[in-house]
């Protein structure tokens, strides 16, 4: 299979139409693209937020190890990113909220994990304070890759810098960005130098951030084909060098020929300017109070069900993490105080930084993807702490 034909499979390019809902008073259809790969016939399904550029194309070589644990990834755009439509800065977290429930609806899927990448922790954070009974029902299982965390606490100095930078000019961001990508020179690969350049100098480095495999990791043997549910037409020689690069310019392509209004809107939204994290339903300012409200909730919870469960949250932060630092890193750690109600661990992914250690010859991705599987097979709960 070629790059080309790998990325335009139709699994990539799903889409859906919410109806207009009076109660949020959207009087029209809002349409979202989404990916849907892996093994998707299996249960273990996971939702993914990606990072700032993650669209739902940049984690696409996630595909054959997915089908390896027999893991569905399930992956939508966010507002004014790829085909999904745009809307109001203030309106992001509430759509995020109201078109995932109705979207996983659509495709019979009653449970979940959930995983996310650099500021996609915020959209994952909505999602559980909002759907915690959307996890899986026996071990929900959550994971943050190189969580993002605000420079009022990293102490971030490019990042500290851009607080004094005007909404309107990071609100031209995405813009920016595709006029360098179409017009001044084409984006080599998802972490091409004038984009790195032009990130840097607003956001610090969060680049068009999604894994691309080079190797399947040590130790993972690829699937057997007669026990697989796919066709082996939709492997792609991910250990070939020129095959990746093909294949990063291609999803960069995509990612600029669509929508790119949303990665300004979410510029805005991970540095705090003037949207807050939180929907109007569940207030939280920041990682902190979302972590106890989340413990709460889980408490809450077993006390009406009569059960026991603890939650397994993993995070694996980047060995090297040019965006959040060292201090940024010890603070998101530091939010996940012992608790009864879930089991946090931690592990930094060796040999990598913020943007690519999603790639699966670090190792990180298939030990996520071993544990989502896992969790899904299990019948007993990990049990609460003493």
């Amino acid at each position: 299979m070629e790059a080309l034909e790998f990325i335009c499979d139709r699994r990539f390019h799903k889409s859906f139409v919410l109806p207009p809902n009076i109660d949020t008073s959207r009087s029209k259809p809002y349409r979202v693209s989404f990916s849907d790969f892996g093994d998707v016939n299996s249960d273990a399904v996971v939702l993914f937020c990606g990072a700032l550029f993650g669209t739902r194309l940049s984690y696409s070589p996630l595909d054959q190890l997915a089908k390896t644990h027999h893991v569905r990834i399930i992956h939508p755009d966010r507002p004014g990113v790829g085909g999904s439509e745009s809307v109001e800065p203030d309106k992001r977290i509430q759509t995020w909220i109201e078109m995932i429930p109705q979207l996983l609806a659509h495709l019979n899927v009653s449970h979940v994990s959930i995983a996310s990448h650099s500021g996609g922790d915020i959209y994952l954070m909505n999602f559980l304070l909002t759907y915690p009974h959307l996890l899986h029902p026996v071990q929900p299982y959550i994971c943050f890759f190189a969580p993002w965390v605000h420079p009022t606490h990293s102490r971030m100095s490019g990042l500290l810098a851009t607080q004094l930078l005007p909404a309107s000019l990071i609100g031209k961001f995405g813009s920016l960005v595709k006029f360098v990508n179409q017009e001044v020179v084409p984006l080599v690969g998802l972490s091409g130098t004038m984009i790195n350049n032009i990130s840097s100098s607003l956001t610090h480095g969060d680049r068009a951030a999604g894994p691309v495999a080079l190797t399947m990791p040590s130790g993972s043997d690829p699937e057997d084909p007669t026990n697989s549910s796919h066709e082996s037409s939709h492997d792609l020689a991910l250990d070939d060098p020129q095959v990746i690069d093909e294949l990063r310019k291609h999803i960069a392509k995509f990612m600029f020929a669509e929508g790119v209004e949303g990665f300004s809107m979410d510029t805005q939204l991970f540095l705090k300017r003037s949207v807050p994290w939180c929907s109007s339903k569940t207030a939280w300012n920041d990682f902190d109070d979302a972590v106890q409200l989340l413990s709460k909730t889980i408490m809450d919870e077993n006390r009406l069900t009569g059960s026991n469960k603890v939650w397994i949250v993993d995070c694996f932060p980047a060995e090297s993490d040019q965006l959040v630092g060292e201090k940024g890193k010890e603070w998101f750690k530091g939010i996940w105080t012992p608790s009864q109600s879930y089991k946090y661990r931690t592990e930094d992914v060796k040999g990598t930084d913020h943007d690519f250690l999603l790639d699966p010859k670090f190792g990180g991705s298939n030990k996520w993807l071993q544990r989502v599987s896992e969790a899904w097979k299990t019948s007993d709960p990990v049990a609460a702490t003493p």
